[in-house]
């Protein structure tokens, strides 16, 4: 990946920002006023460092599901992009794995075919080969979302790691939003704040998926992986997965799929990508089956109105928000946001969110400001790069439009890298 210049459109226009800035402080100036102590969205310091990453393009890979399973990630054996894959990506997430997760790490490997979904397991099998790596080491990557994190303080809660104290922020924003018009399309923007090692970083690739020569939808993904962190399906879809409740226990969600068959969600939301054809398809599919952990899927369609928020326990559905409607959840009011759009970050959005982490009150004062008079990419992106929902810990952001297919990733890097 080489460095490159985020196309900025006119987010920086003055007058936005201006806006934007005497909301913010008003907020900071109440919540000060009001007792509450400084969090990591005041801190300046935090601020810039966000602001000095840079902006990489993230490289595309092709993989052939016409291929048999176990042969689809084989053509990365000749690529010398990977020559240092198992350094890099092994030796990092070998820090946050506490010994008491090997051994359920082997008895996932032992029954790997009933635990994944069997032609992913397969194409592990695959991975194994091409990357140098072991079957339990292609298992581990593919644990990832669920496993990064977990040591050096954090019990088995899953954040983002290393782990973050309560004045750090969560793990990730998506924003769904419609035009007034009946013709507008529907754009969503999708942050995620993984702080992911640099070394990890490298490998996040967009996939294009494809049968008999032609892309069926694409996914964002770090390599090693066979789930995606969210896609889209030209003339369909586009989803992506955003943490729940800290992503669970993470023992608890490793049995989950030892014992009781509970899906990766990542590979969950690969599997609505290959067997749905518009958002209604999706939208079933993603509110039914068995998860290893609690997950939102935010979600934006082809046509005009679909968009929305599913909020998902292991074996079944919460709450589905969706544009356009009233949230029969929300009784307390807490969380008021323009019928047109819908904005999440990692807490349920009938909730209040905790105040070490709202980045959901400035980026829905800043969206409703942005694209109240249309919504497009520019305005998007000009919510998904403002602080804080962009912050210090974002590694990835894209910015997308089911009705044509369009998806554009950046991943952010740090100068020092």
């Amino acid at each position: 990946m080489a460095p490159t210049r985020f196309r900025r459109h006119d987010h920086h226009n003055y007058h936005n920002n201006v806006i934007f800035g005497a909301s913010a402080a008003a907020m900071l100036l109440s919540r000060t006023v009001a007792g509450f102590s400084t969090t990591w969205i005041e801190d300046p310091q935090l601020r810039r460092d966000s602001d000095q990453k840079l902006a990489i393009t993230p490289t595309s890979l092709t993989l052939d599901l016409d291929l048999q399973p176990a042969e689809r990630w084989l053509f990365l054996r000749e690529d010398p992009a990977f020559r240092d894959y198992k350094k890099n990506v092994l030796g990092y997430i070998g820090r946050f794995v506490p010994k008491i997760v090997v051994p359920i790490l082997a008895s996932i490997v032992s029954t790997m075919h009933e635990t994944f979904y069997p032609d992913y397991a397969e194409e592990m099998v695959g991975l194994s080969k091409a990357l140098d790596v072991t079957l339990g080491e292609v298992v581990l990557i593919n644990l990832i979302y669920q496993l990064e994190g977990i040591a050096s303080g954090c019990e088995i809660k899953n954040t983002t790691g290393p782990c973050p104290p309560k004045s750090r922020p969560g793990l990730c924003t998506g924003f769904v939003a419609n035009g007034p018009g009946e013709n507008d399309p529907v754009w969503q923007g999708r942050n995620l704040d993984w702080n992911l090692d640099p070394s990890v970083l490298q490998y996040v690739k967009q996939v294009n998926y494809q049968r008999s020569g032609h892309t069926v939808f694409t996914g964002v993904q770090v390599v090693g992986m066979v789930g995606i962190t969210h896609g889209v399906k030209k003339g369909g879809f586009s989803v992506q997965v955003n943490a729940r409740d800290d992503g669970g226990n993470v023992l608890l969600n490793m049995l989950e799929q030892i014992l009781r068959g509970g899906k990766e969600p990542t590979h969950h939301l690969r599997r609505a990508f290959e067997i749905a054809g518009d958002f209604g398809g999706a939208e079933e599919v993603l509110t039914q089956g068995h998860l290893a952990n609690p997950i939102y899927f935010i979600m934006a369609g082809a046509n005009h109105g679909e968009g929305g928020i599913i909020t998902r326990g292991r074996q079944e559905t919460i709450d589905v928000w969706r544009i356009n409607e009233v949230s029969s959840k929300d009784s307390k009011k807490v969380n008021a946001q323009p019928h047109w759009m819908r904005l999440e970050t990692n807490y349920d959005h009938w909730e209040a969110v905790p105040a070490f982490d709202d980045r959901r009150t400035p980026g829905v004062e800043h969206a409703t400001e942005a694209c109240k008079d249309s919504v497009t990419e520019a305005c998007v992106q000009e919510v998904m790069l403002a602080w804080p929902t962009k912050n210090f810990r974002t590694d990835i952001t894209s910015i997308i439009c089911p009705r044509t297919g369009y998806m554009n990733t950046t991943v952010w890097v740090s100068p020092s890298a």
